[in-house]
């Protein structure tokens, strides 16, 4: 069960989308929202020639306060607490409020950057994904929005069978068992000519099946709510396409730490990215136990 949850705003259209989820599910669980904003010394406010760095952070502090007020006001009958917090970082500020309130999970709004503006920019929401120790939940561009009250009916576990997946797996059958949803298990054979015999490749495709039968078994999830895809080609469009077909409300991954923080949040690489700039559902990413 959520007791406590972490919605980072930056107050953007994204994160109005993010906020609705993390209210919903809050309602859902009977938990305690936090709305945190960081408060992160923008430049330019501080090249007017009637501006010193502490009138721009009074400013903007003032200005963020307003807005958490406004963001209050659909709040009632939750329990909740509005944050502002000032920093250099975005991640320190969420790190520590993350040890101090014992949130179980992160909600936040992605932009879906890609290309040059990625590059200049960077990523927040892959930052604390790939640095959370809790679960993530990413809500994208293209999510549509809210229209449940907060529970999942059509879950998609993708996995590769990794160590760090099986934490993912435990996850969603989790959530599927609570919310009595349909939990769909995925894996995808990437993109390539297979190695070995036409039998060699039968054997794998069966290996994959038996993997995920075990997987499904693992869960409380009644046999008659779970369903099994095996796929070959490009990963995150596997991924993509199965979530669509199957009509999935969320997709639950699992993540490791990256081996560059840099190159994670600065580039196009990787299926996490992909899912995440491109799904019509909220993505739940899950760190190793």
């Amino acid at each position: 069960m959520l007791t406590n949850i972490l919605h980072l705003t930056d107050f953007s259209s994204s994160s109005d989308a993010a906020f609705r989820w993390a209210v919903g599910i809050a309602r859902a669980n009977q938990a305690k929202l936090l709305v945190l904003h960081v408060l992160v010394p923008k430049a330019l406010a501080y090249m007017g020639p009637d501006y010193s760095p502490q009138i721009a952070l009074d400013a903007q502090e003032k200005c963020a306060c307003d807005e958490m007020r406004r963001m209050g006001e659909h709040l009632v009958g939750l329990p909740h607490e509005m944050i502002v917090r000032r920093s250099s970082d975005v991640w320190t500020a969420i790190e520590k409020e993350l040890e101090k309130t014992r949130s179980d999970m992160i909600v936040l709004g992605t932009h879906g950057r890609t290309g040059l503006n990625k590059l200049l920019l960077g990523s927040v929401a892959e930052r604390v994904l790939r640095c959370s120790k809790v679960p993530v939940m990413t809500v994208g561009p293209g999510v549509v929005p809210l229209e449940s009250n907060g529970n999942f009916h059509r879950l998609l576990l993708a996995t590769d069978f990794t160590l760090g997946s099986a934490a993912a797996g435990q996850y969603a059958g989790t959530l599927a068992d609570r919310d009595e949803a349909e939990l769909n298990l995925l894996y995808t054979f990437k993109l390539g000519k297979p190695a070995g015999s036409e039998t060699s490749l039968e054997l794998s495709v069966a290996e994959a099946f038996h993997r995920l039968d075990e997987l499904a078994r693992d869960t409380d999830t009644p046999r008659s709510r779970t369903h099994t895809f095996v796929e070959f080609g490009d990963v995150d469009a596997k991924i993509l396409d199965v979530a669509m077909k199957i009509k999935a409300d969320l997709i639950v991954m699992g993540v490791g730490k990256a081996k560059s923080i840099f190159a994670a949040t600065h580039l196009e690489i990787g299926t996490i990215h992909n899912v995440v700039a491109q799904a019509s559902c909220p993505v739940l990413t899950v760190p190793p136990s």
